[in-house]
């Protein structure tokens, strides 16, 4: 609810007199829920609207300058050098509104507060980069690297009971999307949603619990969408993270990533989001946070849904409005369909080095199960988390010793067991080169009434030397020609798996095996 009303300030910050700029020089301006940013050219002034909901208060000048001063603050972590600083919003003895450094009245009223900051070219924000399909594989590896790195150095928390957070999450949420019942939303959908959603936190208490003893609640961003990530200066960068309530910080970091995992499902870019959560996965190797996975990914949809339910109703445009309300019901819906429980898939990967059978795990996965996709389990990663190695660092594959091949064989077998049971589907990527491996694993799969399918992978030698030897960012720790050729002596035994032979048409080999998923996997 707007309670100070700021027309007056907006109205002269969108003039480029107000920063002693002269025309034609035109002030651009991004309008949030919470916000507005006028955009110069080479800065941006971040004004914090004067309303009041009940997860924030900016009522009052006093409590927009804290607000601003917290953010500064906050910056250092995310973004080093991005922002300027706090500037006073003045009236001069005219009624003349201005930024304080543009005044020439040194006696003008401070009025409002302004957060000043770089301004990012429109085009690098990753909102826009998305919808252009100007981001890829790699820069999706860039951004799981840099949110596992602030979320690795974040300070842990002991204080926060998550149970109650969640459940706190959901009630809030839910209490404000009946407020736009029925004009947006049915209330049969809000009241199945929440119904869910409490049974899904009744289900993973005691995950919860523990994720606290693990000291997985840190200081987070709170706010990490597609609309708060930009490229700058040739870096992902994290921005306006929230500064207005800690209980909104201070929570799980699965919880802080899924609000991006959210954002890429309503963009359509499921393998995207797939890419960027695999990785993440892969260097964290938080997998038991897996089974609360859902949960949090729906509770985020819904804070979308009355955030835009809320954007809808205060827009003067009947047209934008409209177009707002959907996108508002679609969030509700999304929200839903993340809680949805269809029976789980493993999907097990084997081949020989450089035969292509990460490439079929990283591009099925989006495909198999709920949004964002499988889980990916790859022997090269879990050896590599085993030894509390980083993944890109090689190690000598002389060092692979029967005792540690069998240790990760094992640890890759245990993990599929758990997220089955939570009902998360997996792909499972290693060399299945042993009989006895294949056939644990198809077992494995019976025992947690997985469905399953068992590809194995291969292409010529010549094929998968070339590979290997232009491999990029990639785990495994086979790098020369003379290691896959010792692979040749390998005897792998009958294998009964469908065959897929990747030196083909990419396309075409890709098209075979979502087929053979559909047809057995459902």
């Amino acid at each position: 609810m707007l309670i100070d009303d700021q027309s007056a300030v907006i109205a002269a910050l969108s003039e480029p007199e107000a920063y002693g700029l002269k025309r034609p020089r035109k002030i651009a301006v991004k309008e949030t829920n919470i916000c507005d940013v006028f955009m110069t050219g080479e800065k941006a002034y971040k004004l914090k609207r004067g309303v009041k909901y009940p997860y924030v208060d900016y009522s009052t000048a006093e409590k927009r300058a804290a607000a601003c001063r917290r953010e500064l603050e906050i910056c250092t972590r995310f973004a080093p050098e991005l922002c300027f600083g706090v500037e006073e919003v003045v009236s001069d003895r005219k009624g003349r509104i201005f930024v304080r450094s543009a005044c020439p009245d040194k006696d003008a009223e401070v009025v409002d507060y302004v957060l000043v900051m770089h301004q990012f070219e429109e085009g690098m924000l990753f909102d826009n980069m998305v919808d252009r399909g100007d981001l890829d594989r790699f820069e999706m590896m860039d951004t799981a690297e840099k949110i596992y790195g602030l979320h690795r150095d974040a300070p842990v928390v002991t204080t926060v009971d998550p149970v109650a957070v969640i459940r706190g999450r959901i009630d809030e949420n839910n209490a404000m999307i009946r407020c736009f019942v029925p004009d947006i939303f049915d209330a049969e959908d809000v009241d199945a949603l929440e119904r869910d959603q409490m049974s899904e936190l009744e289900r993973n208490t005691a995950l919860l619990e523990k994720r606290r003893a693990d000291g997985k609640i840190r200081v987070c961003h709170g706010d990490l969408n597609l609309r708060n990530l930009a490229m700058w200066n040739g870096r992902v960068t994290p921005f306006n993270p929230i500064e207005f309530n800690d209980a909104l910080t201070n929570i799980d970091t699965l919880y802080d990533f899924a609000f991006l995992l959210v954002d890429m499902e309503s963009k359509g870019q499921r393998r995207l989001a797939s890419i960027l959560y695999n990785h993440y996965m892969a260097l964290s190797a938080d997998w038991d946070g897996v089974p609360v996975l859902p949960l949090y990914l729906s509770c985020r949809a819904a804070v979308n849904a009355y955030v835009f339910a809320q954007r809808s109703a205060e827009m003067k445009d009947r047209h934008d409005s409209a177009l707002m309300a959907n996108k508002a019901y679609e969030q509700l819906v999304i929200a839903r369909r993340f809680l949805n429980r269809p029976r789980p898939v493993l999907v097990a990967c084997g081949g020989l080095s450089g035969s292509g059978k990460s490439r079929i795990a990283r591009e099925s996965a989006p495909f198999i199960g709920n949004p964002p996709g499988a889980v990916i389990l790859r022997d090269d990663v879990l050896r590599k988390n085993m030894l509390n190695t980083d993944l890109e660092k090689h190690v000598d594959t002389a060092t692979y010793t029967p005792q540690l091949e069998s240790a990760v064989f094992g640890r890759l077998c245990d993990e599929c067991r758990t997220l089955l049971r939570a009902g998360q589907s997996v792909v499972a990527d290693a060399l299945f080169h042993d009989e006895n491996q294949r056939r644990a694993i198809e077992e494995l799969a019976r025992e947690e009434n997985a469905d399953f399918q068992g590809l194995w992978v291969d292409a010529p030698l010549e094929v998968r030397i070339e590979r290997v030897m232009s491999r990029k960012r990639n785990p495994s720790d086979v790098k020369t020609a003379d290691e896959l050729r010792k692979q040749l002596d390998i005897d792998v035994g009958k294998v009964d798996w469908d065959k897929i032979d990747t030196s083909g048409d990419r396309m075409a080999t890709l098209t075979r095996v979502r087929t053979l998923l559909a047809d057995k996997c459902g």
